[in-house]
């Protein structure tokens, strides 16, 4: 059975540690997970610590987690990759965010984009970027990442662009856009050329505008589609963060 895995943030983590259990920590442990007292579980910090830990506890506002040693080393992904994602409606966007910590990226930055639904001004971002954060975190704990991928702020479409695009810090940038080139032929000509990062940009709903189009190709981003079917944004996102991890990252047939 699976040893459950729980992300400790702000603690310095070390083995043969008595750290007294964060009250939110101590009711997800017991009341979602269920672990009992004296259950085995892992605790990892978000910055690629993880250690084998024993849950103690002193009735239901009280517990100890005990650090034994080292469980992993970190889980950096080996292919650095920016998902630049549109935002969209929630469970849409929920799901971008939850498959991109999945496949590895290492940073995402929410893009509001003029088709984008925003839940209202400042203070609703804010409080859609903590959401988000809680997705990342959520996800990193079920897939095994003991680091977790940067949440950027919100950003405006030319700023984000200027900022990842092949310019500035990505070798490789692409644009999910269905009138672009084949994907697999943009990955492929990449066969002799070093690649060392990517950059990824994928619309919201109802896809991106002219203008937003044509600023990312002025950016260098390259337009690509990835087959015959129009997909959703989070599908379009999955589909592309896949193949580049497969060319240049660490997806991997099973057996390999």
């Amino acid at each position: 059975m699976r040893c459950p895995r729980l992300l400790i943030e702000n603690a310095d983590l070390a083995a043969g540690l008595r750290l007294p259990a964060p009250e939110d920590r101590l009711h997800y442990a017991t009341r979602v997970l269920r672990l009992k007292d004296g259950a085995a579980c892992r605790l990892f910090d978000g910055r690629g610590n993880e250690f084998d830990a024993r849950l103690e506890t002193a009735g239901r506002r009280a517990g100890v987690f005990h650090l034994g040693e080292r469980a992993t080393e970190p889980t950096t992904p080996r292919f650095p990759i920016t998902l630049l994602q549109g935002i969209a409606r929630g469970d849409h966007m929920d799901l971008a965010l939850q498959k991109a910590v999945e496949l590895g990226v290492s940073r995402i930055r929410p893009v509001l984009c003029e088709r984008s639904r925003s839940a209202g001004g400042h203070k609703g971002l804010d409080r859609r970027q903590s959401h988000w954060q809680g997705v990342i975190a959520a996800a990193a704990e079920q897939c095994g990442r003991n680091e977790l991928p940067v949440l950027e702020s919100v950003g405006q479409p030319d700023a984000v662009l200027r900022r990842d695009g092949p310019g500035s810090t990505a070798s490789l940038a692409l644009l999910a856009d269905e009138t672009g080139a084949p994907l697999s032929r943009i990955v492929e000509s990449r066969q002799s050329v070093a690649t060392e990062n990517a950059s990824v940009f994928v619309g919201p709903e109802g896809g991106l505008t002219d203008a937003e189009r044509t600023l990312a190709r002025d950016h260098g981003f390259h337009p690509v589609r990835t087959g015959p079917r129009t997909l959703r944004t989070e599908t379009a996102a999955i589909a592309i963060l896949t193949l580049v991890q497969w060319r240049f990252g660490d997806l991997e047939p099973p057996g390999e």
